[in-house]
């Protein structure tokens, strides 16, 4: 159970749409009065290891009382917070970040993207062309981005120039990035941002208003930064209720926590074996027919050998769902053999990175989809470019990222057609769409002609080129493109969560080079030598 005590008072949304229907929407200090206390209670919600995940204006009542905004409806934050679980979570449109909806892991920057639209929603005032003035669903966003358009929600910078600080709106915009990484990454952070904006540039139409003024018919008056606290009488009451609500909830949940957690790893072992045994008889297929690959150490990834070949890079203007990022389409001459991983790299061959200290400190989670031979995941170009050097170091053998032309030669393995096995897809050719829920481990659908396994779903897997929007003056002899936009790196294959017209082997996208995803993986390439 959860128990809140009960407030009266008037929800932001109603406080807002009163305001602006009677041509006074929130100026800079009104919108500090409101966050900037609510981002102190925030702080120590986040610091007790729960989120709330559902915040929005409906939910933050402003208390007749005092003044004070209080924020109410824990319901989404329910479950620990330390699982950080997706299921059973409620969540607002417009208010939801990315990784509620999508890919990414929560966090603080989960609750604090919901703060940032409350902002937005604020500074937007009713002045845009949809009604009410909503922050667009995290989706809309998502897709232009992965289309190359601009973010169809205007920036919070834009929507309030002239009147809230430079300071604010930036603040603003940054807690509402879309990937989380690049988010504000914490209440104290945002404040120290809000406090330090500096003064609001003065509203247009001037003057000051009176109390009496800014009061509405049936609501207190515009909240206001107080410096009320309780009392200390009643602050140990609360906290002595507190201490009994956490005894109970860890008398509830130790015992079964570590059931669960002894379970789990029970059946992690069997569903290792089990992937063991799969992946033996693949190799055992692939000497029967002849293929040619290698392995060069125990821990190291399982590799084929790729034949020197030319090819049309890119997609013809009268491919279905095509992207213009997709050409002009060009012909790539591929002079030398060279090594590509059979499967995305799995946590099998991570984690022997990390234990080797090759790979840093960075452990990536699972997300409870299992590690073994899972393709690793929530990794970045930059952690990537640590795995390939200590492969390197440890085999003697020049290991990288294949270059973006070398991943379509090989996804293609000789074809013409949307994806290496035809122009249509099912669900029993890749892992999209959301079919299954999961990523899938390493080899569970069949390889292409040339004995690649997954280039298409499950997840994206970075190259390493530099994003250019199209590929006027890409280089026509298979080698990565070093010149462009550094800070963004391209992705190629699709993911489990894509619709099929990003899993087609000429689609291209890319993220930030530090970004890390559930949706992020990557496979190898080896030069061989003469």
């Amino acid at each position: 159970y959860l128990v809140m005590e009960y407030e009266h008072g008037l929800p932001l949304s109603e406080l807002l749409r009163r305001r602006e229907a009677s041509g006074r929407p929130f100026d800079e200090a009104d919108l500090l009065a409101v966050m900037v206390p609510l981002l102190e209670g925030l702080q120590r919600v986040h610091e007790a290891g729960m989120l709330h995940r559902d915040i929005k204006p409906s939910n933050i009542l402003v208390r007749r009382s005092d003044e004070r905004p209080v924020l109410i409806d824990f319901g989404a934050a329910k479950q620990m917070a330390a699982e950080h679980s997706k299921s059973l979570a409620p969540y607002t449109e417009g208010y939801a970040a990315w990784e509620q909806v999508g890919e990414g892991t929560l966090g603080s920057w989960t609750d604090l993207y919901a703060v940032g639209a409350v902002m937005w929603r604020i500074v937007a005032g009713g002045n845009l062309p949809w009604e009410p003035p909503h922050p667009l669903k995290v989706e809309k966003r998502a897709n232009a981005a992965l289309r190359g358009e601009a973010d169809p929600m205007p920036s919070a910078r834009k929507l309030g120039a002239g009147r809230f600080s430079a300071g604010v709106l930036d603040a603003i915009d940054r807690c509402l990035k879309l990937n989380e990484q690049e988010r504000v990454r914490g209440c104290g952070e945002l404040l120290g941002l809000l406090r330090g904006a500096g003064a609001a540039p003065a509203a247009e139409g001037g003057g000051e208003e009176s109390v009496a003024e800014r009061q509405d018919v049936q609501a207190a008056a515009i909240p206001k930064a107080t410096t009320k606290v309780r009392s200390e009488k009643r602050q140990r009451r609360m906290l002595t209720a507190a201490g009994v609500v956490l005894a109970a909830v860890a008398g509830w949940f130790v015992l079964p926590m570590w059931q669960e957690a002894r379970e789990r790893r029970e059946q992690e072992a069997r569903e290792r074996r089990v992937q063991e045994a799969r992946l033996a008889k693949m190799r055992k297929e692939r000497e029967a027919a002849g293929v040619e690959w290698f392995r060069d150490c125990d821990a190291c990834p399982e590799m084929v050998v790729i034949p020197a070949g030319s090819f049309l890079m890119g997609s013809p203007e009268s491919e279905k769902e095509r992207i213009d990022n997709e050409g002009p389409q060009h012909r790539v001459t591929i002079e030398k053999p060279f090594a590509v991983g059979i499967y995305p790299v799995t946590f099998d061959e991570w984690d022997a990175c990390a234990a080797d200290g090759g790979c840093g400190d960075h452990r990536p989670g699972d997300l409870g989809w299992g590690r073994g031979k899972q393709p690793v995941i929530n990794v970045s170009w930059e952690d990537v470019q640590a795995y390939v050097k200590w492969l390197s170091r440890k085999t003697g053998e020049e290991y990288r990222l294949l270059s973006e032309a070398e991943w379509e030669y090989a996804a293609r393995a000789g074809t013409t057609t949307r994806y290496s096995f035809g122009d249509e897809i099912t669900p029993s050719d890749a892992n999209y769409d959301r079919n299954i829920g999961q990523k899938q481990p390493v080899g569970s659908y069949k390889a292409n002609g040339f004995g690649l396994h997954d280039m298409h779903g499950n997840v994206w897997e970075w190259v390493q080129d530099c994003w250019n929007k199209s590929y006027t003056g890409a280089p026509n002899n298979g080698d990565a493109w070093e010149t462009g936009d550094r800070s963004r790196r391209v992705l190629r294959g699709g993911s489990s969560y894509n619709i099929s017209r990003y899993l087609r082997s000429a689609n291209r996208y890319w993220y930030p080079t530090g970004s890390r995803s559930s949706n992020l993986g990557f496979r190898v390439a080896r030069t061989l030598k003469p």
